[in-house]
């Protein structure tokens, strides 16, 4: 195995791994997205490739910060989401063919429904699945008070009924979607939702919903459409945002097509993100049963505990190998006895990517692929390490290893292991 440049590049990368820069920036800001880097990771990829890139791939679209600020400098970009209301998002920020005008006149459309909404709401629109989204007997928590959820139907039965131009309808889901968290009685907590403090005394009124709604739409989405409107002439829509798993659609890109991927793919973390954005895809009807919901969870990357898999074998890579016999040797308990076979199948996924990769770069690309390593049974595993060796076994040579940040462990992992290593891979082509 080789032993890799680590440059350390804190300083550079510190504040702009992270989406919060992204909160009041144009197009980015319409959702509150938690996860991803901001739009001058992208920036600054660009200005230091000696070259212009024609054609770029983001396997992993999130909400979409990649192909969007392409777009803005006219570059070409595949893109894959495999979450229904990621991609939704992604794509509803990639369109550039709003108009000013337009809006404004399905804004009023909508509001003047709201005004007067219907007396019994959930006759017209489905109550989300699942047993604890509103309050019901034998429930001691659940997801809504019913103030806040007959407001949040009103605004999807007037975005279904007043608006009909598909790309309006989705850009008001999508104000919806901001606004969801907020009026809920949950809030994110790391790898999951949990119950806001004071959440059963904290009632919206039903007209606060809509309230709020309305004043997405008019104080940032309106005045995002309105410089859009003017720049429309001189920004064009990107290739669109793909729907589904990247592993089973990568033959939509073209071989040896690539001279950039830019990516940050789900980190070895245990963290399932159709958990975190659960009330979303609910409310949306993006996910509408428990078997939906274990589809959407057996497409992702396997970066998860919540689906189980056979017996996995570990890819032949020395590092990982000793990874996992160390994790067996551990006295260190585990709160999950499939993480071994996550490990496994995270890095089978991983090898499966690059393999791919490799068809479908020219020679002279770039991956900039930026993970971060994890910790288990107290025992650290190299994560960039070993996907330096995926991708230098299937053809590639990894120029170097920037450390972006350091990360806390998880609290099972703290007092086993210290801080854990973000990093980017810089990844050539020859």
């Amino acid at each position: 195995m080789r032993d890799y440049p680590l440059i350390d590049c804190t300083k550079k990368y510190h504040s702009i791994m992270v989406f919060d820069k992204n909160k009041n920036v144009l197009v980015h800001r319409w959702y509150p997205f938690v996860e991803g880097y901001s739009k001058e990771f992208i920036e600054d990829i660009l200005q230091e490739l000696p070259f212009i890139p024609q054609c770029a791939m983001e396997p992993f679209c999130g909400s979409g910060t990649t192909p969007v600020e392409l777009q803005n400098h006219g570059i070409r970009c595949y893109s894959f989401e495999v979450s229904p209301f990621m991609h939704l998002l992604a794509k509803v920020k990639l369109e550039r063919t709003y108009d000013e005008a337009i809006l404004k006149s399905y804004r009023d459309k909508v509001a003047e429904a709201l005004s007067n909404p219907e007396n019994d709401i959930r006759s017209l629109e489905a109550i989300p699945f699942g047993d604890t989204v509103v309050k019901k007997n034998g429930l001691s928590k659940w997801n809504f008070h019913d103030t806040s959820l007959d407001g949040i139907l009103d605004i999807r039965h007037a975005i279904r009924t007043k608006v009909e131009d598909e790309r309006y309808k989705n850009l008001f889901t999508i104000a919806l979607a901001s606004i969801i968290l907020q009026t809920s009685n949950m809030f994110r907590n790391g790898k999951c939702l949990s119950y806001k403090k004071g959440w059963s005394d904290r009632i919206i009124a039903r007209n606060e919903v809509h309230n709020l709604f309305l004043e997405k739409i008019d104080t940032v989405i309106a005045e995002d459409v309105r410089i859009l409107t003017e720049q429309s002439s001189d920004i064009h829509n990107s290739e669109i945002c793909n729907l589904g798993d990247v592993r089973k659609n990568i033959d939509k890109v073209p071989d040896n097509s690539l001279d950039l991927i830019i990516t940050s793919p789900p980190y070895l973390n245990s963290r399932d993100y159709t958990d975190i954005y659960m009330l979303e895809l609910k409310v949306l009807e993006l996910v509408n049963s428990h078997e939906d919901l274990q589809a959407l969870r057996k497409s992702t990357i396997r970066s998860h505990v919540q689906v189980k898999y056979s017996d996995i074998n570990p890819i032949d890579n020395s590092r990982l190998k000793q990874c996992l016999k160390d994790m067996k040797k551990s006295d260190a308990k585990s709160w999950n006895s499939d993480i071994l076979n996550m490990i496994c199948g995270y890095f089978e996924d991983m090898q499966l990517l690059f393999s791919e990769f490799a068809k479908k770069m020219r020679s002279g690309g770039v991956i900039y692929f930026n993970v971060a390593n994890s910790a288990y049974f107290g025992v650290e595993v190299p994560v960039d390490y070993i996907i330096g060796d995926i991708a230098e076994d299937c053809g590639f040579t990894v120029r170097e290893i920037r450390k972006a940040r350091d990360l806390k462990t998880s609290p099972q992992q703290s007092g086993l292991v210290g801080k854990l290593r973000e990093s980017v891979l810089v990844i050539d082509k020859i």
